[in-house]
C-alpha cells in the first residue's frame, strides 16, 4: 500500500517572484505619489494666489476702500487694505508651498510666443506695471475694482507660479488693470514642439 504525503506552502520561487512583484508595485506608486504631490503644490500655490487677488479685488469694492497687493520672490503674497485715514491694517500674508515658487522657468513663452493676456516680456516672474516699464511687484485694487500701480496708472500684469527648473504644471494668473479681471492659465504641450498657455 502507497501511502501519500500532501506538501503545503510555497516555494522559495514562488516567494521571491511574489516579493518582486510587489516590489516593483510598491516603487510605482511611491514614484505616482511623489508626482502627485509636486502638483498639489503648485495646484495650492497657484489657487493661493488667485484667491488673494480676487479677495483684495472684492474688500475694495466691498468696503470702498483701496486694498495692496504685495509680491514677494520666491513666494510670498501679501494684501493690506488702506483705511480712509491713511493707517493700514494688515490683512494677510501668505506663503507658497516651498517647493513652489514665483520663477519663470526655462521653456515658457516669451514673444513671438503670446504670455498671458499678451501682457509682459514673458520673462520675469513677477511683472506688474507694464506702463511704467515692468517688473513691479505691487498693485492696489480701487473702491471699482479696477488695479492700478503707486502712480495711479493702470496696471496691468502676470505673476509665474512653478516649481523652480520644472516646466511641466506651471501656471500663471494675469491681471487687467482697467477691469480688475483676474485669470489663470497652464502651461501645454503644443503639437510639433513647444508649450502654450491656455
Amino acid at each position: 500500500m502507497r501511502s501519500s504525503t500532501s506538501q503545503f506552502g510555497f516555494s522559495l520561487i514562488e516567494v521571491v517572484v511574489t516579493v518582486a512583484v510587489l516590489m516593483v508595485a510598491a516603487s510605482v506608486a511611491v514614484m505616482n505619489m511623489g508626482s502627485a504631490v509636486h502638483s498639489s503644490h503648485i495646484e495650492t500655490a497657484y489657487q493661493t494666489t488667485v484667491d488673494q487677488l480676487r479677495f483684495a479685488r472684492q474688500t475694495a469694492i466691498d468696503k470702498r476702500t483701496v486694498c495692496r497687493v504685495d509680491f514677494t520672490a520666491p513666494g510670498r503674497i501679501s494684501v493690506t487694505q488702506a483705511f480712509a485715514d491713511g493707517t493700514p491694517q494688515q490683512a494677510e500674508t501668505l506663503s507658497l508651498p516651498q517647493d513652489v515658487a514665483y520663477v519663470v522657468v526655462p521653456g515658457m513663452p516669451s514673444p513671438p510666443d503670446s504670455p498671458p493676456d499678451n501682457i509682459g516680456s514673458g520673462k520675469i516672474a513677477i511683472d506688474f506695471d507694464q506702463i511704467g516699464g515692468g517688473s513691479g511687484t505691487t498693485l492696489y485694487f480701487q473702491p471699482d475694482g479696477s488695479a492700478l500701480d503707486a502712480a495711479g496708472r493702470v496696471n496691468d500684469g502676470v505673476v509665474y507660479v512653478a516649481r523652480p527648473g520644472e516646466l511641466s504644471g506651471a501656471r500663471a494668473i494675469s491681471v487687467l488693470g482697467t477691469t480688475g479681471r483676474i485669470r489663470g492659465w497652464r502651461l501645454v504641450s503644443r503639437s510639433g514642439g513647444g508649450a502654450t498657455w491656455q
